[in-house]
């Protein structure tokens, strides 16, 4: 799923659905119409009838005809319709072969190996939530550098201070422009594709192994493991907040990866003609690049706040090994009355934080406190540098 403004948590894409029966009673309906028309009104012979009924009759005739062909039209209209059908999209009934990379890397792990956690900034109001993830990666002492991607464009330099106090290596990039100039993309969502950047960004700055992390989550255990994986691609599988049950969809919020460029050309190549659920941008098209070659991680690697709405008793499990949580649905610095362009004070977040952790009776009491818990620590080890980002 996505930067900061992805995390609405994604609607799943749909089962398998097969074409549906013409229900009895619109067959029913179809039959009155039929029957209505077939029948023709009986006309009297010309003579002795005055002119003016004639007339009438001529225009009711008329006005029947009209409305014969229009309830016609109807009927075919609903035709086409009914036969042009298609079931909500699948990723295994539509899948497409765009992915050409194979399944293992052939060099497991270079002598000279370097690993990267990535994440991103496409706007003001979340880069105190990309410190505190910093933070919170060095904390668990991971063995990685940080990068952070950011649009010069749309970040301020005050926000880039933040970030690289906090230890982030700040580097821009240009958007990368959502496919069918955005036609269909929840507004939200446009930034997304830029996330694809890592993979080219992480190879030219001589990185063979990485994991993106949005800025909505927090590392809370190491997981320098994600490092070691053969595969190409990995993800956790996402969870939502109706009824539906394991869903073979990812959720783009934490990925492991190998940086490559041919990769990122071959997946940019392909944003034009691929063919998904366009409203569900990048977290969409990954799942289909990659549908059939990621590997599933736990989720504890992502552990979705979602969770704990669907299932209390997963989540306490998840609490005694959970590597990274995802504030999806709840972001314990932010919320949507915020303004893009914002970049919140040190004592602001410290005020949405305590409106967050009553939100709902204080059912994310404790995970907003893990995150104000971290972000308490980040100011008491680099307050000074972060207050002098503002002045």
């Amino acid at each position: 799923m996505s930067n900061q403004f992805k995390h609405c948590n994604r609607n799943a894409w749909g089962r398998t659905s097969k074409a549906p029966k013409v229900p009895p009673n619109v067959m029913s309906l179809f039959n009155t119409i039929f029957d209505l028309f077939r029948r023709h009104p009986y006309e009297r012979l010309p003579g002795s009838g005055d002119f003016r009924s004639n007339q009438a009759a001529k225009r009711q005739g008329r006005v029947l005809l009209a409305a014969k062909i229009l309830a016609n039209l109807v009927v075919l209209w609903i035709l086409a319709k009914f036969l042009s059908w298609k079931g909500p999209y699948n990723p295994f009934d539509d899948y497409q072969l765009l992915n050409t990379l194979p399944l293992l890397r052939e060099d497991r792990r270079p002598s000279t190996h370097r690993a990267a956690i990535f994440s991103s900034l496409y706007s003001d109001s979340f880069a105190i939530g990309a410190a505190v993830l910093g933070h919170s990666i060095r904390r668990a002492n991971v063995n990685a550098s940080l990068v952070l991607v950011y649009l010069d464009d749309r970040v301020s330099s005050q926000a880039l201070c933040i970030t690289e106090a906090a230890g982030w290596d700040n580097q821009a990039v240009s958007l990368l422009p959502p496919p069918h100039n955005g036609k269909g993309i929840h507004y939200r969502f446009v930034d997304q594709y830029t996330k694809l950047r890592i993979w080219s960004l992480g190879e030219k700055l001589g990185f063979d192994s990485g994991v993106y992390l949005d800025a909505d989550t927090m590392v809370r255990r190491n997981l320098d493991e994600l490092f070691d994986l053969p595969w190409e691609f990995g993800a956790t599988p996402d969870v939502y907040r109706d009824n539906s049950k394991f869903v073979i969809t990812f959720n783009a919020g934490v990925l492991a990866f190998k940086p490559s460029t041919r990769t990122f050309e071959e997946m940019r190549a392909k944003l034009e003609t691929a063919s998904f659920p366009l409203a569900e941008a990048e977290q969409a098209f990954l799942n289909l690049y990659f549908g059939a070659k990621m590997v599933r991680l736990p989720y504890a690697y992502n552990a979705n706040i979602v969770v704990k709405e669907r299932s209390l008793k997963m989540w306490e499990e998840l609490k005694d090994t959970m590597k990274v949580i995802h504030y999806s649905v709840i972001k314990p610095f932010w919320d949507k009355s915020i303004p893009n362009d914002k970049l919140m004070t040190p004592e602001q977040v410290r005020k949405v934080n305590d409106v967050r952790a009553g939100k709902n009776g204080g059912f994310f009491r404790e995970e907003m406190g893990w995150w104000r818990e971290i972000f308490e620590d980040l100011m008491q080890e680099k307050g000074a540098a972060i207050d002098a980002c503002y002045s």
